[in-house]
């Protein structure tokens, strides 16, 4: 299998080469073009893991499609394909080592190889409403690739001890990091009224040591920034 982020900036995208005894899978309407030897199956879980119609029904909690597409080889041939998100930005290929687990955020999961099962998991009340990006979580782990895509630019950040992240603008995290939700201007009524005031919100605490993927834009703030503005639907 070969992975390559192509456009990497504001409208990048993926293009996924398998060999014929490979398979990849996607969040459903990711895809937009193949050749024609691709074979697609779309069911409501991924192949070889269980849950079905509940475990579809909880990837629709964390942003992600009810349904599920795989891709592998019609003919023995190797086959092209590519896959771009719904939000304009980078995408970035993790490879997963089966050393930890990664949890994805407010959809940013696209897709990953056979060998990497996924999970819907509860966030928690605190991380998912002062957050604001869900109340769940797409949790990866096994070995081989996967793709996430971010609102704008994304950054790899390796935290050795602490860092705060704004919650928007978290994309994906290793489960080797504690992480606690805070404002970003301190513990208490005064940290409260100044992240208000300033225009801060409430930020992603993460300590010891992991990786965390971060995106420059914030989908949340655009919502409630444009939102606003629309005309009533009809």
């Amino acid at each position: 299998m070969e992975i390559t982020i192509r456009d990497t900036g504001l409208f990048g995208h993926v293009d996924v080469t398998l060999d014929n005894d490979d398979a990849f899978t996607s969040e459903a309407g990711a895809l937009f073009k193949m050749t024609s030897n691709t074979m697609l199956t779309t069911s409501s879980r991924k192949k070889g893991s269980g849950g079905g119609i509940f475990a579809a029904a909880k990837r629709m909690l964390a942003s992600a499609s009810f349904f599920l597409t795989e891709y592998s080889s019609k003919d023995g041939e190797p086959v092209q394909l590519s896959l771009a998100p719904l939000m304009p930005g980078d995408c970035a290929k993790i490879e997963l080592d089966d050393s930890c687990r990664w949890y994805c955020t407010g959809g940013s999961w696209i897709g990953c190889g056979r060998d990497v099962s996924i999970d819907t998991e509860f966030a928690g009340f605190k991380k998912g409403m002062a957050g604001g990006e869900g109340m769940f979580y797409i949790v990866c782990s096994g070995t081989g690739p996967m793709i996430v895509s971010a609102f704008g630019k994304i950054q790899k950040i390796q935290v050795r001890g602490e860092y705060n992240v704004d919650s928007g603008h978290v994309v994906a995290y290793q489960d080797t990091l504690h992480v606690d939700v805070g404002n970003a201007s301190g513990s208490g009524f005064g940290g409260f009224v100044t992240s208000g005031l300033v225009g801060e919100g409430f930020v992603m605490k993460f300590t010891g040591n992991g990786t965390v993927y971060t995106q420059s834009h914030s989908p949340t703030r655009l919502g409630k920034t444009v939102g606003p503005t629309l005309p009533e639907r009809s």
